[in-house]
C-alpha cells in the first residue's frame, strides 16, 4: 500500500525536513485545516488516572471509533486539561495528512518512527491501523490521524490512542501495562500473561460476581505512593470460538456480524456500568494458567515470575517502552504478592478464589 492510498502527501516523504518538532508542527497545521473544514472542533473530556484529558475531534467521523472504551471515565468540560489529543481522518475532512519525511523502512517493528523521536517529540505509525500518533510532551498535545474509518481494525477501537496515552503517562510516572485488572475498592489484582493464558476469560468472568472490573487487556499502574491500578478502557475481547463459557455477555457483543474474522468485542460500560471501577490499590499479581481440572486454585510464586509474565508482553506491544518502563513495572511487582492462578473449568469458582485472596486480611 503506497502513501497515496493512505491519504498522505507524497511531497514530504524524501525531503530534507528531519526535525521532529518541525514535523509535529506540520501535522498540527494540517489538523487545524481539517478542523476548520469540518466546521470546528467537537470536544470530549475524561479523567484518566487522575488527569483531566481533552479529546478534540475534527468532525464527527472518529467519535464512535474512539470514545466508547472511555465512556466510564467521561467528565464535564474543563478549561485546563493536562493533555489534549487532536483527532482527525483524511476522508471525512478532505485533508491530506503529510507523510513522515523518511522512507517507510524507518518505521520500526513496534511502530516507532526512527529519526522522529527525541526528548520532546514522540512519533509512531501503526501499519495494522494505518494511524499516525505524535506527541509533544512539552506542550502536552498529541495528534492521532487515520486515513479513514475503513482502516480502523477492531483491536484499535477497543484500546484507542494507546501510543499517545502510554508515552504521556510515562512522563507522569504511570505505566501502561498489558494486563487485566479486577478487584474491590479496598484492593484488587493485576491479571498478566500472554494471549491464550486465560487472562481475558478470568477478567470477564468477574463481571458476574462481587468483584469489580477495570480491564481485561490494558491497565495503568504506579508504585507511588502505593501500588495502584487505574482503568483506562472499559472494553473486553474474547475469541469467537469460546463465547459459550460466558453466556451472560452475549448481549454485549458489539461486532456479532464479524465474528468469523474478529474477536468478540464488548463495550462493557454500556451493559455493566455498575461493575466498572476506575481505580483501586493493588494487592496481588495473578498469572492465569489453564489446567483442565474442575477447581481453581492459587499457588504462590516469586516477583521474578510475575515480572516474567508481565514485562515481555508489555514491552513487545507498546512502542517506546524500554528500561524506564521495566523499572516502573519492577517497582510495582516487588511491592505486591504474586500467584499462579490455576484455572479450573468451573467458571463461577474463578472470581470467588480471587475474592478470597483479596479479602483474606480484612
Amino acid at each position: 500500500m503506497n502513501s497515496n492510498e493512505l491519504g498522505y502527501s507524497e511531497n514530504l516523504i524524501q525531503t530534507e525536513q528531519k526535525d521532529p518538532l518541525v514535523f509535529f508542527n506540520t501535522i498540527y497545521e494540517a489538523y487545524e485545516k481539517a478542523e476548520a473544514l469540518a466546521g470546528g472542533a467537537i470536544e470530549r473530556f475524561y479523567d484518566i488516572a487522575g488527569f483531566k484529558i481533552r479529546l478534540r475531534f475534527a468532525g464527527e467521523a472518529l467519535i464512535p471509533y474512539v470514545t466508547p472504551p472511555l465512556t466510564h471515565l467521561a467528565i464535564a468540560p474543563v478549561s485546563d486539561p493536562a493533555l489534549t489529543v487532536c483527532i482527525s481522518d483524511s476522508a471525512s475532512t478532505h485533508t491530506v495528512m503529510p507523510s513522515p519525511p523518511c522512507p517507510t523502512n524507518h518505521i520500526l517493528k513496534r511502530g516507532e518512527l526512527h529519526g522522529f523521536i527525541n526528548d520532546r517529540i514522540y512519533t509512531s505509525f501503526q501499519w495494522g491501523a494505518y494511524t499516525l500518533s505524535i506527541l509533544d510532551k512539552e506542550r502536552n498535545v498529541g495528534i492521532y490521524w487515520v486515513e479513514s474509518t475503513e482502516h480502523i481494525p477492531f483491536w484499535e477501537t477497543s484500546s484507542c490512542l494507546r501510543s499517545i496515552f502510554h508515552i504521556w503517562m510515562s512522563k507522569q510516572g504511570i505505566q501502561l501495562v498489558h494486563a487485566g485488572a479486577v478487584g474491590l475498592p479496598s484492593g484488587g489484582a493485576l491479571l498478566v500473561g500472554k494471549g491464550g493464558s486465560g487472562k481475558s476469560t478470568t477478567a470477564l468472568s468477574c463481571l458476574n460476581s462481587d468483584l469489580f472490573y477495570a480491564s481485561d487487556d490494558y491497565s495503568l499502574v504506579t508504585a507511588e505512593p502505593k501500588p495502584t491500578v487505574f482503568s483506562i478502557y472499559s472494553t473486553g475481547k474474547k475469541n469467537a470460538d469460546d463465547l459459550e463459557r460466558l453466556p451472560f455477555l452475549a448481549k454485549a457483543i458489539s461486532n456479532r456480524d464479524r465474528l468469523e474474522t474478529e474477536k468478540a468485542v464488548y463495550f462493557l460500560n454500556d451493559y455493566f456500568p455498575e461493575k466498572i471501577i476506575s481505580n483501586f490499590p493493588l494487592k496481588a499479581l495473578l498469572i492465569p494458567r489453564i489446567t483442565g481440572k474442575p477447581n481453581t486454585t492459587l499457588t504462590p510464586t516469586s516477583a521474578a515470575a510475575g515480572l516474567a509474565a508481565l514485562v515481555p508482553s508489555t514491552i513487545m506491544q507498546l512502542s517506546g517502552a524500554g528500561k524506564e518502563a521495566c523499572q516502573r513495572m519492577m517497582n510495582v511487582v516487588n511491592k505486591i504478592e504474586c500467584y499462579y492462578l490455576e484455572l479450573g473449568t468451573n467458571m463461577e469458582e474463578i472470581p470467588q478464589v480471587i475474592l478470597n485472596i483479596l479479602t483474606k486480611e480484612e
